[in-house]
């Protein structure tokens, strides 16, 4: 099956294109018909729907490439571009295909009160005139996301190029125009949206002078390049978005099975010295900790408080970082929020802690622990994930912002 894709505009019309030829269901698994989908022409970088890619650097240009447009509207291009090009070498980028309608570049937005400014100056009268940046730059989505990150990226492309912009959630541009404020990306030259969410790295936990989890991508508690979903390169500049879509959500999850064997918690008695160090550091009692999992003992639970240990906040703060940008959606909100070095120690710096042994409702076979931050509550807890044989294989940390 081949699809000539000069003649199609939109993602729309090559949907279309396929649906008509398509047959049914039935026929498809009698093989009758052939889904090998082969494009006969490079599909554009940017699929989304207009096509701001015309970049007029003279009157003549214009004339020959909008030479079916109504003469007023190609009038106003031209009054346009003489107007603005004394400012920029491409200050204006078309669609074609939408004749009533001019981008004027991000960059020239500090240079003009308003867009209406440059309209009146500019004496155009029969197009309308918005800021974006058209399809320059050497921008593209690699499509590797879940739902939100995926629809997020295609909003940030979509306001960059000032294209479809009804078509933007009120919450996503909100913070993709906060974004804006604090790394500028409306200035840029160059643009690039790629959904990274199979990139999250796993992170082990490690037992040096202080518990905390290892960093394979960066350095200290710099973590951009760990968690990234969406990756912003704006002029070479990367801009890190960790997005969430649930309400609580994991902050990390290690392995803690050689620390913590199944053969020590059977005796009664934790000898490896690192899961001892995991213990103490929460306030756990090891012996209280193995006759939760083991079944031969009477499980002693219940809940015990225990004071602050900044061991726990240097832990917290290694699973959480910093270097990266925070988009959490929940409850039809999108919070926006840049997690500096400083606001990274503020949501890691926790108070007393409560041990649940047996879990929250005492019945379980887990630890949990809780906590809170000016910022979050932390829940972790140490317990068998995998439903093996009941013995701990992980730990998990879990928050909920306040």
């Amino acid at each position: 099956m081949y699809y000539d894709l000069r003649s199609t505009k939109t993602s729309h019309d090559l949907q279309n294109r396929i649906n008509s030829t398509m047959k049914s269901f039935k026929q498809v698994v009698n093989n009758e018909v052939n889904l090998d989908v082969k494009l006969t022409y490079p599909l554009y970088e940017n699929f989304i729907g207009e096509a701001y890619s015309f970049f007029p650097k003279s009157e003549e240009e214009i004339k020959t490439q909008l030479s079916k447009w109504p003469d007023d509207s190609i009038n106003d291009a031209i009054k346009l571009l003489n107007y603005l090009k004394s400012k920029h070498d491409t200050p204006i980028n078309i669609d074609m295909n939408i004749p009533k309608r001019i981008n004027v570049v991000r960059a020239l937005k500090d240079d003009f009160t308003n867009i209406g400014s440059i309209a009146s100056s500019a004496g155009i009268t029969n197009v309308k005139i918005k800021y974006g940046n058209g399809s320059m730059g050497g921008r593209g989505i690699n499509n590797k996301g879940k739902d939100f990150e995926d629809k997020f990226a295609g909003d940030v492309e979509r306001w960059y190029k000032g294209e479809e912009l009804d078509k933007i959630p009120e919450e996503n541009l909100k913070a993709i125009l906060q974004c804006d404020k604090l790394y500028d990306w409306s200035n840029s030259k160059t643009f690039k949206v790629s959904v990274d969410a199979s990139a999250n790295t796993p992170r082990p936990i490690s037992f040096g002078s202080k518990i905390e989890l290892t960093n394979t991508k960066g350095s200290g508690f710099d973590l951009g390049k760990a968690v990234t979903d969406i990756t912003v390169t704006s002029d070479g500049t990367p801009t890190y978005l960790s997005m969430k879509s649930t309400g609580t959500v994991t902050f990390f999850n290690v392995g803690v099975r050689t620390k913590l064997t199944p053969s020590e918690i059977q005796t009664g008695k934790i000898t490896n010295t690192d899961g001892l160090k995991l213990l103490k550091m929460f306030g756990i009692d090891p012996v209280r900790f193995c006759t939760i999992f083991n079944d031969d003992v009477k499980s002693d639970s219940g809940k015990v408080n225990v004071r602050a240990n900044p061991a726990v906040t240097h832990l917290l703060q290694s699973g959480i970082g910093y270097n990266y940008h925070v988009l959490h959606k929940k409850g039809g909100k999108v919070y926006s929020y840049k997690m500096s070095e400083t606001l990274m120690k503020k949501a890691a710096k926790v108070g007393s802690m409560t041990i649940h042994y047996g879990g929250m409702r005492g019945k379980g076979k887990r630890v949990d622990m809780t906590m809170e931050s000016p910022l979050y509550y932390f829940k972790l807890n140490i317990r068998d994930t995998q439903g093996a044989d009941g013995y701990p294989t992980r730990m998990m940390c879990d928050f909920k912002a306040k």
